[in-house]
């Protein structure tokens, strides 16, 4: 299950069904467009494609990927804006990054500006906060226990809320096998009293066997390197750590033909 809203969401009582007809044009344009996973999702839905079928086509384990990515193109078409804290914060962040263009009409940047409002204070609901932090926590130790071979994802609510690298939307993510001491240490400090908050298992990258754990996650670890993607800044940071993105991690493991497995999906933003 994803981190879901715990309903259909909010509709923007200040504009019933959504923007102005020609505000929704723009935005259906810039879909259409989009040449991230959300524009790819947002084309294969309009070809009246399955879930199922999409995520098969993009390579991902689950149908959550795209249950999200549709989830956040009603919210951007149809102002259907999610109150899960999570999702809320995510999708906040593709506002962010949307309203970074300088192609919008006067009209559709008010829409979008309004519309990022609700969800930042969405995000910010503690109530509904615990209670997807609970959500999450059950999903984790779900996936751990099936002890599933393959590189793992992980990181703290306080990273995935309060992002490592604002301006380039990246967070602490801790990428290592199932099976390495790191990730053994990392599960037992946060479950004792070295941390404060309990890990969230977010991807598994199924590799197949134990024995390509080793050889493939050397791969990840390169690529995120040659990419500036490690971290040098903090005292938490070990080899494990890097400040990247989920989309990142996604598009290297699709290079690597690995089924993807979504645990938690805190996250919709690209590379």
């Amino acid at each position: 299950m994803p981190l879901g809203d715990g309903g259909h969401g909010d509709t923007d009582a200040d504009v019933p069904g959504g923007p102005e007809p020609a505000v929704k044009d723009e935005l259906r344009r810039y879909l259409e467009a989009d040449d991230s996973r959300l524009g790819e999702v947002f084309r294969l839905s309009q070809q009246g494609r399955s879930a199922d079928s999409i995520a098969t086509e993009l390579g991902v384990a689950t149908s959550n990927f795209v249950w999200n990515m549709t989830r956040l193109s009603h919210a951007i078409l149809d102002a259907d804006l999610p109150s899960a804290p999570s999702l809320a914060a995510s999708f906040a962040s593709k506002f962010r990054t949307m309203l970074k263009l300088r192609t919008w009409s006067p009209e559709a940047r008010l829409y979008l500006s309004a519309r990022l409002e609700r969800l930042e204070q969405a995000s910010e609901d503690s109530e509904a906060r615990v209670e997807e932090e609970e959500i999450s926590e059950d999903n984790t130790r779900a996936a751990e226990r099936e002890e599933v071979p393959g590189i793992y994802v992980y990181s703290l609510p306080h990273y995935l809320r309060h992002p490592y690298e604002p301006a380039l939307g990246h967070t602490l993510l801790k990428v290592g096998t199932s099976d390495s001491d790191a990730i053994r240490r990392f599960r037992e400090q946060t479950r004792t009293t070295a941390l404060p908050e309990e890990p969230v298992l977010l991807r598994i990258y199924v590799t197949g066997g134990t024995e390509r754990n080793g050889p493939i996650e050397a791969q990840f670890h390169r690529l995120l390197r040659s990419a500036s993607h490690a971290p040098t800044a903090t005292r938490s940071a070990g080899r494990e750590w890097f400040s990247t993105t989920l989309g990142f991690l996604d598009e290297i493991a699709s290079m690597l033909d690995l089924k993807i497995t979504v645990v938690n999906d805190y996250s919709v933003g690209s590379a």
